[in-house]
């Protein structure tokens, strides 16, 4: 599954995911919306955010959702949340420049009380970025990557994930990514079996194209995507992706202030757009 990351703050070295972060946000944000999504994040007089959300995947009567509060103290966070999967999760964090450090503890009390409890951590250093997922407590795997960016728009790194309870590698991964503001290209090559990539292109101030495919693959999948999109320049996109498998589908999105933002999807088989599967979808987002 594709990690979709969060934008990057000023100065801040860009993770193992952001490689090919162009191409994943024309090619796969809001194409995976379900029935419906929405979500509300508002800020009360004393400073706790209060976030709720829910969404309805694959289909309408498939519904998750949950709430959360966070609170910030100079350079502590903590956070409070609540599934409907029954789950408790709670992170505690500690954030400077160039470091940070969150403990988190998950409580399930679906059919029984489980705990499980990690940290996460990491830092910078210039041109390195070293991002750690550390078991403390019922988690099996230990993951990170190291990524470094020794010249301007140049990317490279290394992922890996360990399973504690198999004594195994699940993943050795390698990534390069250029990105010079108009021009990205990505690849990616996991376990020596898998590579991966991705082109994304600006075109004048307006268009964009662009295109995932799986370049090899040891068990012989084929998955290929491509698409455009068209920015109106007044917080609208207008977006269009065509797959392998005969699958296109739009989306628009629209910022109608600096406090709500809309998503619109609509998929059909192009093979067969009448008798085919038909999927719409729906977001809406709330900065209160």
């Amino acid at each position: 599954m594709e990690i979709m990351p969060p934008p990057l703050g000023e100065g801040q070295i860009s993770t193992y995911f952001h490689v090919g972060a162009c191409a994943k946000e024309c090619l796969l944000r809001g194409f995976k919306l379900g029935s419906w999504q929405l979500s509300c994040t508002s800020m009360t007089n004393k400073g706790i955010q209060l976030s709720t959300f829910g969404e309805a995947y694959p289909k309408i009567n498939d519904v998750f959702g949950g709430v959360e509060v966070f609170k910030e103290i100079g350079n502590f966070h903590f956070s409070h949340s609540w599934f409907t999967t029954h789950e408790f999760l709670s992170e505690l964090g500690l954030r400077f420049a160039s470091a940070y450090g969150i403990f988190n503890t998950t409580i399930g009390t679906k059919d029984e009380v489980t705990l499980k409890s990690k940290l996460k951590c990491g830092f910078e250093l210039n041109p390195i970025k070293v991002d750690l997922v550390v078991p403390i407590y019922k988690e099996p795997l230990v993951m990170g990557y190291v990524v470094a960016a020794p010249v301007d728009s140049c990317l490279f790194g290394y992922r890996t994930v360990y399973n504690l309870e198999e004594k195994g590698f699940d993943m050795h991964a390698f990534c390069l990514g250029y990105y010079n503001g108009q021009s990205e290209v990505g690849l990616k090559l996991e376990n020596f079996k898998n590579l991966r990539g991705s082109i994304f292109q600006r075109i004048g101030e307006n268009w964009a194209v662009a295109l995932k495919a799986n370049l090899y693959s040891a068990e012989n999948v084929k998955q290929l995507s491509v698409g455009a999109q068209y920015n109106f320049q007044n917080g609208t996109l207008l977006k269009v992706r065509l797959r392998d498998d005969s699958r296109i589908g739009f989306v628009f999105q629209k910022n109608v202030n600096n406090h709500v933002e809309v998503m619109y999807h609509f998929g059909f088989d192009l093979a067969d757009p009448k008798g085919g599967a038909h999927r719409f979808g729906a977001s809406l987002d709330f900065q209160c």
